[in-house]
């Protein structure tokens, strides 16, 4: 009973009613509260007309750049999707020039974006400023002309970039050099010309402005550190250096660029500190303008702690400091106590390589201006004079730069256990090639200084001497043999430290004759040499002042160089001409024939008679090139004397003669060109100077002679044997009639080429002949006429026909041996079969039955009547022959 009645008062409970409590709402009371949620639309509904483009979400481009300024980071990322979108359906209407919300209106509001605190918005922004920046770069092949990133457009670009650069967060700064990165690979000339603020502000990047006191300089800087950075400052430094180096490349790429294509130059010299006459190249105005721009800055002065720099040498104060506490800043983390060569940790040297470098770029670029006339060329701005380079920067760098030279890199392995930790193994792999870029770039930059002829060889270069000939022991690459051969160009300009490298020159001799003419090598030691063997000879044995003092008998072993350099030039002469590089093969042609002025021309010949069957491959691609300075520079080579046997002469025969349709040799001034460096050949083969030495040559040298002789009249008659056996087969005996047949068939520019080769080798014959000397028993003068006329006897006195080509080969000998100067003339013997040639020739003339072109006709007569004008005997003695016959007193009649 009493847990019932327990449960019963549980069930009904009393409430009791206490002062200020509330009463309890009843369980059946309707609960009347309710709660109210808003919905946000960030964008309106549209329907697209058809006519503008829009994205999926039917978001036109207006709408897109609208969203770009909302206060939300993921309705900002959102809008770029939809720019993004846009532009890779579209890029073709927004590449217009006359759309006004086109291209032009993306980059602005993104520029706008490249200082936006999300990380993710600043991401998108430089992946869509890529995607235009390639459509509108001019490397893309789609890109066209109509539309550019010049003008106003890059000023708002380059202006936002300078914020992005100078922005007090570290990750806007980062990602500005993104972007930098990218207007350099598609715009590079653009960015050179208008690099002057982006140059500064990213030296502004590693540094800060030094005020110690009111007076201090402005332009005055130190090495910054930011202590927040979550990169190590060793690669934060190398991102921006990496840039810097990246913008004097592009400049100096630049340069070449303009060098070649614009013909309005002015001669500057080349980073070493020699007149221009020793080494020179050709700079073109409008480059030079360009790096004008580059360092003293675009239209923008966005660096208020830096004051703007008047000069080139002002740039170069301020950066140079920097570069070197960087470097400093690198050489702290080496160990100190290395017994070996200095290691030095991957960070640090990427850091040191490109500290090197950007100073090499910036010497290369600080050229001083060789000018003749100050007034024939105005530059606006001053250049850096090599005075002030050497004079400010060689013994900091000497001290700073070589005093442990070279330097090695190093890795920390993953130890073992058996390992010490405090252990460290010198790298031999890996980083070995930024490794060698760093100890060349350096020996680059001091041989750069050294080639100012008043310093005298230090310790340092004694180091980059030894360092040199350990180098070639390496495999070098392409880039590395080009800084290889900078360096010995530059010290072969200061006489006195020279003679100190010649183990350095013997070494790159060897290394270049183990070279493949098809290997780059090959042609960059090539340059070397070449240079060296032209240096050479403007080396004189005393000279005033500070100038080159060098001779061959005080220098020996650099002649010894020179020489064995001149005895390979014609084994890769061949080479180069079987791989057919014309431009090559001029420049090896133009240096055998420097060479012919020095004392290294004997060993030089004797290698180039070994090889002149190889060289002289006239049915080659040699003289079949369509380059005439190539022609003229190999006859010449010719005239110095090299023995041409009878085949080669065949072949020359053949290049001025066939075919008619293509004749190998084009130009008549080529032609006779060639016939007179033959010429000059066999002047210096055979002495025909006096009688004497003539009559004492050698069998070899007689040879020699006859068979020039046998080519100059295989060039005067037109024809050689096999094509004069068609034309008029010999006969076993000889012709005893007064009358032959005469062929007057020629083909195309035949007979221009003809008469203009007759005429040169009719006046040789007739000029060339030896005095008498009455002392020495010898009273006559001695010509070579007697040996033409009895070839000609025996070669057409069998045969009863002659091409018209053969006649005017005849009248130009007749014409030139009739002067009065000419102190042998012609027998009478020959001047019968003279008249016999010439009175069949005017029977076929005035023949109505025979076919000839007027043409041929007009210019035989005018051949016959200039002839027999000039040489009376030959006109007495064709007078005679036509006075037998009533058609021969005709033609005389007619003649007179």
């Amino acid at each position: 009973m009493a847990k019932s009645k327990k449960k019963r008062q549980q069930d009904f409970q009393k409430v009791k009613l206490k002062v200020g409590k509330k009463l309890p709402k009843g369980d059946n009371v309707t609960n009347l509260s309710f709660k109210t949620r808003q919905i946000k639309f960030t964008q309106k509904i549209k329907v697209s007309d058809g006519k503008t483009a829009v994205t999926r979400n039917n978001l036109g481009i207006l709408d897109l750049l609208r969203q770009c300024d909302h206060h939300s980071s993921t309705v900002r990322v959102n809008a770029l999707c939809g720019l993004k979108e846009l532009w890779l359906n579209h890029h073709v209407d927004l590449l217009v020039s006359s759309n006004v919300n086109g291209y032009a209106s993306i980059l602005k509001k993104l520029s706008n974006l490249l200082i936006d605190n999300e990380s993710v918005v600043r991401h998108s922004v430089i992946n869509l400023f890529k995607l235009i920046l390639a459509k509108l770069s001019p490397k893309s092949p789609t890109s066209q002309h109509t539309h550019s990133l010049g003008g106003s457009l890059f000023t708002y670009i380059h202006t936002y970039l300078c914020c992005a650069m100078n922005h007090i967060h570290e990750d806007i700064k980062l990602d500005a050099l993104l972007l930098f990165d990218a207007l350099l690979d598609t715009f590079p000339a653009l960015m050179i010309q208008q690099t002057g603020d982006l140059l500064k502000n990213l030296v502004g990047l590693i540094s800060a402005p030094a005020y110690i006191g009111s007076k201090a300089c402005p332009t005055t800087q130190k090495l910054s550190l930011n202590p927040d950075s979550k990169l190590p400052a060793m690669k934060y430094r190398a991102k921006v250096l990496q840039r810097i180096k990246r913008t004097f490349m592009e400049a100096l790429k630049d340069e070449f660029k303009n060098r070649h294509s614009n013909p309005e130059t002015v001669i500057c010299s080349k980073w070493c500190l020699t007149k221009p006459k020793q080494n020179s190249r050709l700079v073109p105005k409008q480059a030079e303008r360009k790096f004008s721009t580059l360092f003293f800055g675009g239209s923008h002065e966005l660096d208020d702690y830096i004051t703007n720099p008047s000069s080139l040498e002002t740039f170069v104060k301020m950066t140079i400091p920097i570069l070197l506490q960087c470097w400093k800043e690198a050489w702290a983390s080496i160990d100190e106590h290395s017994t070996s060569d200095v290691l030095l940790p991957a960070d640090s040297l990427e850091v040191m390589s490109l500290v090197a470098s950007i100073i090499q770029l910036m010497f290369v670029l600080c050229f001083t201006s060789q000018k003749s006339d100050e007034a024939a060329h105005d530059l606006k701005f001053q250049m850096v004079s090599p005075e002030m380079l050497v004079m400010n920067y060689l013994q900091d760098f000497d001290k700073i730069f070589i005093s442990s030279f070279p330097y090695t890199a190093q890795i920390f392995p993953e130890l073992s256990r058996k390992r010490k930790k405090n252990k460290i193994l010198q790298q031999t792999n890996n980083n070995e090639s930024t490794q060698l870029s760093l100890n060349l770039s350096l020996c680059d930059l001091m041989c750069g200084l050294y080639t100012d002829v008043t310093l005298r060889p230090g310790k340092s270069l004694f180091k980059i001497r030894d360092y040199i000939q350990r180098v070639f022991k390496k495999s070098l690459s392409t880039e590395n043999s080009k800084v290889v051969v900078r360096v010995l160009t530059n010290i072969f300009c200061n006489p006195h430290s020279a003679s100190y490298f010649v183990s350095c020159y013997r070494a790159a001799l060897k290394h270049y004759l183990s070279c493949s003419v098809e290997t780059s090598h090959k042609n960059i030691f090539y340059k070397l040499f070449s240079f060296m063997s032209r240096t050479w000879d403007g080396w004189e044995m005393e000279t005033a002042g500070p100038q080159p003092v060098h001779s061959y008998e005080r220098n020996k072993d650099i002649q010894a160089i020179i020489t064995d350099f001149y005895e390979s030039l014609p084994s890769l002469l061949r080479d180069v001409i079987k791989n057919g590089n014309q431009e090559w093969t001029l420049e090896i042609f133009t240096l055998l024939n420097h060479c012919c002025t020095q004392n290294c021309l004997s060993s030089l010949r004797k290698s180039l008679m070994n090889k002149v069957s190889e060289i002289l491959d006239f049915q080659g691609t040699l003289l079949k090139c369509d380059n005439q300075h190539i022609q003229n520079q190999l006859f010449f080579l010719i005239s110095i004397g090299i023995p041409l046997s009878r085949d080669l002469l065949k072949q020359i025969l053949y290049c001025m003669r066939r075919p008619v349709e293509k004749p190998v040799l084009q130009q008549h001034s080529v032609v006779s060109h060639l016939i007179y460096s033959v010429i000059l050949n066999i002047r210096e083969l055979v002495p025909l100077k006096d009688q004497v030495e003539f009559n004492q040559m050698s069998q070899l040298q007689h040879s020699q002679l006859s068979d020039h002789l046998r080519f100059l009249f295989s060039l005067q008659i037109g024809f050689v044997s096999k094509e004069l056996d068609l034309i008029s087969p010999a006969d076993s005996v000889q012709h005893k009639t007064d009358i032959l047949c005469v062929d007057f068939e020629v083909q195309g520019d035949q007979w221009a080429r003809h008469v203009a080769i007759a005429q040169v080798v009719a006046k040789e014959l007739a000029n060339t002949f030896l005095p008498a000397c009455p002392d020495k028993g010898y009273v006559q003068v001695f010509s070579f006429l007697g040996n033409i006329e009895q070839l000609w006897k025996q070669t057409f006195m069998t045969r009863s026909k002659l091409h018209v080509l053969t006649v005017v080969s005849l009248l130009k000998l007749f014409y030139e041996t009739s002067f009065q100067h000419v102190p042998v003339k012609l027998t009478a013997e020959f001047y019968d079969f003279g008249s016999i040639v010439i009175t069949s020739t005017m029977f076929a003339l005035f023949n109505k039955e025979q076919t000839i072109s007027e043409d041929v006709s007009r210019q035989v007569k005018s051949e016959l009547s200039l002839c027999l004008n000039q040489d009376k005997v030959l006109f007495t003695h064709v007078s005679e022959k036509l006075h037998k016959n009533v058609e021969g007193r005709r033609i005389l009649f007619m003649l007179t």
